[in-house]
């Protein structure tokens, strides 16, 4: 719209979304995944999603139940009870199989890919705000991380212990550097 004068528009623009934060096709996976431990019917694989992200992502029936389709249709899940409009899906054994080879196959390439969105997100703000951002991201990987601990098989904790070990040596640096005031 063309304003000619000092007029404010009549019609307002409209706001400015947040990036996409979750990877697109990211949830053709999730919905085996999340299959591979019990049958779900699309509200409950909806809920879970909801569940898993603490209410902070709610892809809705019109994502779901397309996609649940097509799952089916290329033989990933089936469909193990139906009442009235309500089907209960589970992972077949070509899903379980699919699953394994997607795994192998992107394993490296999985945490590079879902790091992209955020490091651009980063870079388009400013200092403090990324500092905001990247305390943030400490916590919920430190959360995550004591979250999981118990749970490691021995050759995990040791990856995870000399992993840890590095960070808190940088981690000490950096603290030195900002108690002195340099930087």
């Amino acid at each position: 719209m063309i304003i000619m004068n000092d007029e404010a528009p009549q019609k307002d623009c409209e706001p400015l979304e947040m990036p996409q934060s979750v990877p697109r096709g990211l949830l053709r996976h999730l919905i085996p995944r999340l299959l591979k431990s019990r049958d779900m019917t699309g509200t409950e694989i909806m809920q879970a999603l909801h569940d898993l992200t603490e209410g902070e992502w709610n892809p809705g029936p019109g994502t779901i139940y397309p996609l649940l389709s097509s799952l089916e249709e290329s033989g990933i899940i089936k469909t193990v009870k139906t009442e009235g409009r309500s089907k209960t899906y589970s992972l077949t054994e070509e899903g379980r199989e699919h699953m394994v080879m997607i795994i192998k196959k992107h394993r490296g390439s999985v945490g590079h890919k879902t790091r992209l969105g955020p490091r651009i997100w980063e870079k388009l703000l400013d200092p403090s705000e990324r500092v905001q951002f990247h305390i943030h991201g400490t916590e919920f990987a430190m959360d995550t991380l004591e979250e999981i601990a118990d749970s490691l098989k021995t050759k995990d904790r040791q990856r995870l212990l000399k992993h840890l070990e590095e960070m808190n040596s940088r981690i000490s640096s950096l603290i030195d550097l900002l108690k002195s005031g340099g930087t």
